[in-house]
């Protein structure tokens, strides 16, 4: 994973640095973008000690100075900072310029997808720039060592040497550079490097003796080390032993190395004896182990071994291998001094005197926990994201289900086959949830009806299908199927339930409950992919329920009274006069605009009364007869004819008078008008049920030709086409205008006209065609 990248966005227009500051950040989350306005304060923030950026990126026109100015003064401060223009100013003589004036890239401001260009390339430079600098700090380690280091490409060719190595083998160090190994060895000793030791190095590493060629022809013998890194580049580590006075240093310069060893700290590297005790033990080893120095000496290698390992015979084993065949490698778990587990890649190199006797094993390892980590972190992120492509193709598939099914029966049916049809879902079923705090199920798929209800009643919790009813979010409940005792077969693979709501605004019809193999939390895309179901099957059924109240041929009429004086609409009928709803208009899911008719009152009067109340986003009056009435419109939020409404009944009449409010509704003969009384009483608790009955509707033309337009018209279309019969825009003289008109539906007048146009299109093609 990236490390955090502080982005310094230099542009004087503000909205813009901001817009590509939450852009950047989004595509990526390594990203922390800081925007500066100024150029000036810019360069005295990058100049500065109390913060450190790591990329620039700026635009090319500023009003302060140019961009190659700053560019410029930039340099002065950081001359390997990587600096990025992004301008909307483009031509190939400003690409130019920038370029010959030292910027990193140059990127034109063309659209959206150049943030995800502009992302990547701030990225790919700060983390070029960052191994860089950490090769040179290692390079800068590495010129201090008195060992002759070199480092070769996979060529074979030197990149690096070290001074040391140049005096070993007498170059000047420009003149190995590019050169090949070969340069430094016999053709008698070339072989044998390609046949031994290069093979070895890339099995874990080389230890031996090397007779290197010098410039001047005489020949040198070095003690040499040869290793490959994760980059395949070839270390080399060579030590002259030529001379008496070099062998008579041998036992200091090995104490020397073994020090080298030791301060070595992200390494745990130490010597095993040939029974594999430990006889040497560095600062890593420490570090890595949690065991001191006086602690692992004399004790045997598997007591860095979890016990399982250990009864396995599993640290022998691999040092035996290791003897076999010249080295082995291993990754694998293991155990610290307190306890803790950790993943470590391990390397065992055999080491032998100058006969080929025995001495023992070198072991090096490295703590691999975060990287396995990470990787497992990747792992569960690629399983989230096919969950969640899953899910979401399972949407879509409900999504066109859903357009050609005519009943709730279909749709609920439609969800419970899809959703057992693919992924670890055993069985599903749509439920009803009772008013005792029970729960029916309606139907089911991968298992009967009565054994899904069986199964159900003795595995779901029931705090869990209230909270996803009351709440109409997605729960999920684990399930210890030994505990439950269930005498089902099927039950033994339970172990989790998850409870998906199918709602629509603020209306739950129901709940889907899937019986799932998995025992894992569900991830925040494949909760959203599931909530995204449950609502498209809530608007399904919403719609199918609304279908069949607009075609039956009877309904029932339902009466409700609420005396609530916090409902702007009951004040409306208090003191004096009487108020009549004309039309209400639905704008969004929440806002209803309401067109009221009053008699005997002064609008202005009610308008400045409502002006106050919460639930009032806006109110105006659109005809004044003073004193015996007129007509006004609000704007309003969460009152009881809005709500009725978004349950999926038809308003039909409401009066308020004498701090009353009745309104009388139409409810669909296959709605549970019960459940339907229960939620308006529990959000409107002064409501109450003046009466109900049964009532034959006839069918119209009229009626037939309203249906046909409002089918072919959106929502806002069709609200535009309604508050402009309502607020009098026909009228002659106008009681509103258009721009009256669409500042009462929060829009603006030409967006008024258009869905006007649309409306009045539809509507008299459907009359005269």
């Amino acid at each position: 994973m990236t490390a955090t990248i502080r982005v310094l966005h230099v542009d004087d227009d503000t909205e813009f640095a901001s817009l590509a500051a939450a852009s950047l950040e989004a595509e990526n989350e390594a990203l922390a973008v800081e925007s500066e306005p100024d150029a000036e304060r810019a360069l005295e923030r990058l100049d500065g000690d109390a913060e450190v950026f790591d990329c620039v990126v700026s635009d090319y026109e500023m009003p302060q100075v140019s961009g190659l100015e700053f560019l410029r003064a930039v340099r002065d401060v950081d001359d390997t900072m990587p600096v990025i223009f992004f301008t909307g100013h483009g031509s190939e003589a400003v690409a130019s310029d920038a370029i010959s004036a030292g910027v990193t890239d140059y990127i034109q401001k063309r659209g959206y997808e150049q943030y995800t260009l502009l992302a990547n390339r701030i990225v790919n430079y700060v983390e070029k720039r960052r191994a860089e600098e950490e090769r040179l700090r290692g390079y800068e380690a590495i010129e201090r060592a008195r060992e002759g280091i070199s480092i070769l490409d996979a060529g074979g060719r030197y990149v690096y040497t070290n001074e040391a190595f140049a005096d070993l083998v007498g170059y000047d160090r420009d003149e190995l550079l590019g050169q090949h190994w070969e340069l430094l060895y016999r053709a008698e000793d070339r072989q044998r490097v390609y046949d031994e030791q290069l093979p070895a190095a890339a099995n874990g590493g080389w230890t031996g003796q090397t007779v290197y060629r010098r410039k001047d022809g005489d020949l040198v013998l070095a003690n040499h080390s040869l290793s490959y890194t994760e980059d395949g580049e070839l270390v080399s580590v060579a030590q002259d032993i030529t001379d008496d006075e070099r062998r008579r240093q041998e036992l200091l310069e090995a104490k020397r190395f073994e020090s080298l060893v030791t301060a070595v700290t992200e390494y745990a590297v130490f010597m095993l004896d040939t029974e594999g005790e430990v006889v040497t033990w560095n600062e890593g080893a420490a570090d890595i182990g949690g065991y001191s120095e006086r602690e692992a000496l004399g004790e045997h290698v598997s007591l860095l071994y979890t016990p399982e390992d250990v009864a396995e015979g599993l640290p022998e084993h691999l040092l035996a291998q290791a003897l076999e065949a010249g080295g082995v490698e291993d990754e694998g778990w293991r155990v610290r001094r307190d306890g803790q587990r950790y993943w470590a890649h391990v390397v065992i190199t055999p080491v032998f005197d100058d006969d080929g006797t025995h001495q023992g094993f070198a072991l090096v390892t490295r703590d691999m926990t975060e990287r396995r980590a990470r990787e497992n972190e990747l792992e569960a992120q690629r399983a989230s994201l096919a969950a969640a492509n899953r899910m979401n193709e399972v949407l879509r598939d409900i999504l066109r289900r859903i357009v050609h099914d005519s009943s709730r029966r279909d749709i609920e049916q439609d969800v419970c086959d899809r959703l057992t049809g693919d992924g670890p879902y055993l069985f599903a079923a749509s439920v009803d949830y009772t008013r005792d705090g029970g729960f029916d199920v309606r139907l089911a798929s991968g298992l009967a009806a009565d054994a899904a209800a069986y199964v159900f009643e003795h595995v779901t919790s029931r705090a869990g299908i209230e909270r996803a009813y009351e709440a109409g979010t997605v729960e999920v409940q684990h399930v210890d199927s030994e505990a439950v005792g269930l005498d089902h077969d099927i039950a033994t693979a339970i172990r989790s339930v998850v409870c998906v709501p199918l709602t629509y605004r603020d209306t739950t019809y129901g709940l889907v409950l899937l019986c799932s193999t998995t025992a894992n939390g569900l991830t925040d895309d494949e909760r959203g992919a599931l909530a995204g179901i449950g609502t498209a099957a809530g608007y399904g059924i919403h719609a199918v329920e609304t279908e069949h109240l607009l075609q039956a041929d009877g309904v029932v009429e339902l009466v409700l009274e609420t005396t609530d004086p916090e409902d702007p609409l009951v004040e409306l009928g208090s003191g004096g006069g009487t108020a009549m709803l004309d039309r209400l208009v639905p704008i969004d899911d929440r806002q209803y605009l309401v067109y009221v008719t009053l008699d005997g009152v002064a609008p202005m009067d009610r308008v400045a009364a409502l002006a106050p109340n919460p639930a009032v986003e806006e109110v105006t009056v659109v005809h004044d007869r003073k004193d015996e009435g007129g007509v006004i419109a609000l704007t309003v939020t969460d009152v009881l004819v809005s709500y009725l409404a978004s349950m999926g009944t038809k308003v039909h009449t409401m009066e308020a008078f004498d701090g009353r409010l009745r309104v009388m509704v139409d409810v669909s003969p296959n709605a549970d008008v019960g459940r339907l009384l229960d939620e308006v009483r529990a959000a409107f608790p002064d409501c109450g049920l003046v009466s109900k009955r049964q009532v034959a509707r006839p069918a119209k033309r009229t009626r037939a030709v309203a249906e046909t337009v409002e089918s072919r018209l959106t929502q806002r279309q069709l609200s535009a086409l309604q508050a402009a019969y309502h607020g009098g825009y026909f009228e002659r003289p106008r009681r509103q205008t258009a721009e009256d008109v669409a500042e009462t539906m929060g829009i603006s007048a030409s967006t008024f006209h258009q869905h006007l146009r649309i409306a009045l299109e539809t509507v008299l093609t459907e009359l005269f065609d």
